[in-house]
């Protein structure tokens, strides 16, 4: 073969390697897209069984534990009040908002109810918001539902990412009179993990 026939030959090689090379690449693109799309699904199947099974879990409390329920739904809603803080005037009227839901031995008593002469908000910048609770009944009767209480609180200074402090609590509440009765703040809760295992 000629020098000249090389170089043609040469010449339709390249175009016809590199569409051979893309379509290799186009292919394994495919499968990966089908992998991804077909681990989705089972994601998406996963997490729709996860809250079905939540939701039945909240059926059987509810109709198990009245008053456990009862209590936990009030806890919600008291701190989302405590903690979804955006300024200052925010957190000085707080604790107005949240007196419906507690007695006066909790006004007078938590720290939740405390003012703050500082105006730390306004100094610090800070901005949260109550994320969710994770509620732990230790005891529960017709007169009394007492337990611990984790809430996640999302907070961060302007143009800074979320960070996630969790809130421990001891509370009491009474379901006749529908009264948080007890709400300490006995610190902070860290979670603590060996990225070894993840």
């Amino acid at each position: 073969m000629s020098k000249v026939n090389k170089k043609i030959a040469l010449l339709w090689a390249i175009p016809v390697l590199m569409v051979a090379v893309g379509l290799v690449f186009w292919l394994a693109t495919q499968v990966a897209v089908k992998t991804h799309q077909s681990a989705s699904n089972e994601l998406a199947v996963e997490q729709s069984k996860l809250i079905k099974k939540k939701s039945k879990v909240g059926t059987v409390l509810d109709s198990k534990q009245p008053n456990v329920s009862a209590a936990s739904t009030l806890l919600d809603k008291l701190f989302t009040l405590d903690w979804t803080v955006a300024s200052q005037k925010e957190f000085d009227a707080k604790a107005k908002q949240m007196t419906p839901y507690v007695t006066q031995d909790v006004v007078k008593n938590s720290l939740d109810f405390k003012a703050d002469p500082d105006k730390m908000i306004t100094q610090t910048g800070v901005v949260m918001t109550y994320d969710h609770m994770d509620f732990l009944p230790t005891s529960a009767s017709a007169t009394e539902v007492k337990g611990k209480v984790i809430v996640s609180v999302k907070s961060h200074l302007k143009y800074s990412a979320d960070a996630t402090t969790r809130f421990v609590y001891n509370v009491s509440y009474n379901p006749k009179t529908n009264l948080v009765t007890q709400l300490d703040r006995i610190g902070t809760y860290q979670l603590q993990s060996d990225s070894s295992v993840l």
